[in-house]
């Protein structure tokens, strides 16, 4: 009888997978078919210290709705049951089988379980081959003294193995997910688009700064998911880089034109194949496409704090320094600012020393070079939207 239905359970139980609520519906039926008051799972790490403590928990509907106070009296640290733990990997354990002698410690927990309307329990304990401790716990109603039949053993058995692999599998997802999600905001700081795309042309992924473009650009755009160029001219040159880099997976080449050349903000764009190998058996390597785009006209950008730090210069000459790397000469920065020239001079001498640098084309190369220049403040996207449009 339990392993049928533990079979039946079974689907649901992977699809908390990738679907970490569908956990409440799994306890929520047991609890019903346990005839119980509470089931929970619960994920511990272990310290450096030996101490366990809680990664996770899931509950079914009704502890959900108490889980205040369930956690105030019960799912805490001062739960005897965290310190009685088992060396064995799989162990199914009773409250009286390791409160089998009545003491103090003992007489404070069950009235703590009083206070949370919940009575003696049965736990099944994993531990994983990454030394994490997964339970399942199955708690009576206050006052019910009944026992828990050989059934219960046998169900927690059978669903011992699949209880283990789930929380393995949604481990590993979520350290993924977590790892996708650092490296977005990483490449969100790239001052250049970034796309991926498959072989058909659609977008695998993509920066947030290639997002603001297509947004922006009248050069590009997005069509069912697609990657398209607004001009059939263009459309023609990016056909045909994506077609040669096709032809020369092996080399990775680079190969780069400008689109809307003769237009108002052209973009540069380079393309290369990225062929990722597939570790799973039989499968070959995936090929996909990158592309890359720069805009002409973009500048430093709300950068002078950051110039200044790089290169030690005061805000003053950090200003001047950007300003000259973004093509104002010296007579237009002292007429925007309301300076003399020989003051501007005076301030790009001491740029220079601090910089070790001796004329004005050196500055340019230096700043244009730089971490700040390539990169980009999160938030400086907004105002670069806002002063291109």
């Amino acid at each position: 009888m339990s392993a049928y239905y533990v079979n039946k359970l079974l689907p649901e139980l992977y699809r908390c997978v990738d679907q970490p609520m569908e956990w409440v519906n799994i306890l929520d039926r047991l609890r019903v078919d346990l005839d119980v008051a509470s089931v929970v799972v619960q994920v511990f790490d272990q310290s450096n210290t030996g101490d366990l403590v809680q990664n996770w928990v899931m509950r079914d509907s009704l502890s959900l709705a108490n889980a205040a106070l369930h956690d105030k009296w019960v799912n805490n640290a001062d739960n005897p049951r965290m310190y009685t733990g088992t060396t064995d990997s799989l162990a199914i354990i009773r409250d009286e089988e390791i409160f089998a002698l009545p003491s103090p410690t003992v007489e404070r927990f069950y009235e703590r379980l009083k206070q949370a309307r919940l009575g003696h329990a049965i736990s099944l304990e994993i531990k994983s081959p990454n030394n994490q401790y997964i339970t399942l716990i199955a708690h009576r109603k206050h006052g019910d003294k009944r026992g828990f039949s050989r059934f219960f053993d046998d169900c927690f058995q059978q669903l011992a193995p699949h209880i283990l692999q789930s929380v393995a599998l949604s481990e590993k997802l979520n350290t993924l997910s977590l790892k996708h999600a650092r490296m977005r905001q990483v490449t969100d700081h790239i001052n250049a688009g970034m796309m991926l795309l498959t072989l058909n042309g659609k977008v695998y992924w993509s920066n947030q700064c290639a997002m603001d473009m297509v947004q922006r650009s009248e050069h590009i755009g997005l069509s069912n998911d697609k990657l398209t160029l607004t001009h059939s001219a263009d459309q023609q040159v990016f056909n045909a880089m994506l077609a040669e880099a096709l032809s020369q997976v092996e080399l990775s080449p680079r190969l780069m034109a400008t689109i809307g050349q003769y237009r108002f903000n052209p973009l540069q764009l380079l393309v290369t194949c990225v062929d990722v190998p597939v570790h799973d058996m039989g499968r070959p390597s995936e090929t996909m496409i990158a592309v890359f785009f720069s805009e002409n006209d973009h500048g430093f950008t709300h950068l002078d704090e950051e110039v200044s730090q790089l290169y030690g210069l005061t805000p003053a000459e950090s200003r001047l320094a950007v300003a000259i790397a973004n093509g104002l000469s010296l007579e237009e920065y002292a007429r925007e600012k309301g300076v003399s020239v020989g003051t501007v001079r005076i301030q790009l001498k001491s740029i220079f020393s601090k910089m070790n640098i001796t004329r004005q084309q050196e500055l340019v190369r230096v700043l244009w070079s730089s971490v700040s220049a390539r990169t980009c403040r999160a938030h400086d996207f907004l105002s670069i939207n806002s002063r291109l449009s």
